[in-house]
């Protein structure tokens, strides 16, 4: 398929230096927890203790051992992250490093393509303004997710793409590092549910875009995935279940904990009205989202006739591939608490 030529400025994204400048980050916020137990949200203009650096001398030996080549544009952060996605042993490092290096070289993960931008467009995904240290809000509805419909190397791709350009351009180093998510279950039970499609996007958060999660919100549950998600919380790592929040409609307020109304959609229990066009990514803080530039660039770019298999109603699943999942967890779980 046909690449897109067009060079999209997404820099209107950017928040508002003043709004910036605000922000000041206690150091627990920054890292806490010591040694293997470290959990890190920022990354950039910060010092790294001795454990850490210590730990990305032996990657940066496994990486010479290896013979294999970094990115030009590869620093410290980079290593550091790799680190942490390796959890620290020396075991995990060349097998985090060699999937990541993979990603980064699969062009489509990168570029505006043709079925990456009908992807988009769905609105399965999006950006809707800010929480109140201007990390930017990701939505993602769970109700349009479905494999049939996109393949998995869609997901891949558009997600990276999509996550890469929010990135760039809504976070600040040192500042802003991290994203608040936002998936609406629209109380699908759990044989609807897209648990394989939420493990392609797990999965490429985590190593490619490692360190970015600073809350989730999961709303709108069914009675079935509640019941679900009390099992699952109780075998799960408990440092990532404190970034997760499960809420129902009646307990929407919850989340303007962390973010103000005027920054929420009407649907979520803020005052702006549901979005209807989802791409590209607006920005609300600006008169009429975007930018005459963005606007004219999209405008301009090619449409091909993109084919997309109509959506096949998802099968009914046996429960028990949940509690087989569950099963899973607490297994991986045990052999970490062994590690």
């Amino acid at each position: 398929m046909q690449q897109q030529q067009v060079v999209l400025n997404f820099d209107y994204l950017r928040p508002a230096q003043n709004l910036v400048d605000a922000i000041v980050h206690e150091a627990q916020y920054i890292k806490r927890k010591e040694r293997s137990k470290s959990q890190r949200r920022i990354w950039e203009n910060v010092p790294y203790d001795a454990y850490e650096k210590e730990k990305m001398a032996d990657f940066m030996k496994i990486v010479t051992k290896n013979k294999i080549a970094l990115p030009e544009n590869w620093n410290d952060s980079d290593t550091l992250k790799m680190v942490y996605c390796g959890k620290f042993k020396d075991k995990n490092y060349l097998k985090v490093l060699q999937s990541h290096l993979a990603w980064r070289a699969i062009p489509n993960n990168f570029q505006p393509t043709d079925i990456n931008i009908a992807f988009l467009q769905k609105g399965i995904v999006y950006t809707h303004g800010r929480d109140k240290q201007q990390r930017p809000i990701i939505i993602m509805n769970l109700e349009l997710v479905n494999l049939k419909q996109f393949s998995e190397e869609v997901y891949i791709n558009a997600l990276s793409y999509y996550f890469g350009i929010i990135k760039k351009h809504c976070f600040v180093p040192g500042k802003v590092e991290n994203w608040v998510f936002i998936m609406d279950t629209k109380k699908l039970g759990l044989s609807k549910f897209p648990f394989k499609a939420i493990q392609i996007a797990t999965k490429t958060m985590q190593v490619n875009f490692c360190g970015c999660l600073d809350k989730l919100y999961l709303l709108n549950p069914s009675s079935s995935l509640s019941f679900s998600w009390k099992m699952v919380s109780a075998v799960a790592d408990a440092d990532t279940m404190e970034k997760v929040q499960m809420l129902k409609p009646t307990e929407y307020t919850k989340i303007q904990e962390r973010i103000v109304v005027n920054q929420l959609e009407e649907q979520f229990g803020g005052t702006c009205p549901n979005l209807t066009k989802f791409w590209p990514p607006i920005n609300i803080a600006i008169p009429g989202g975007y930018t005459q530039e963005i606007l004219m660039a999209v405008e301009s770019m090619k449409t091909a006739e993109i084919v997309i298999q109509a959506e096949v109603p998802a099968s009914e699943e046996d429960e028990m591939k949940l509690q087989e999942q569950i099963s899973k967890m607490q297994i991986k779980k045990d052999d970490d608490d062994d590690d």
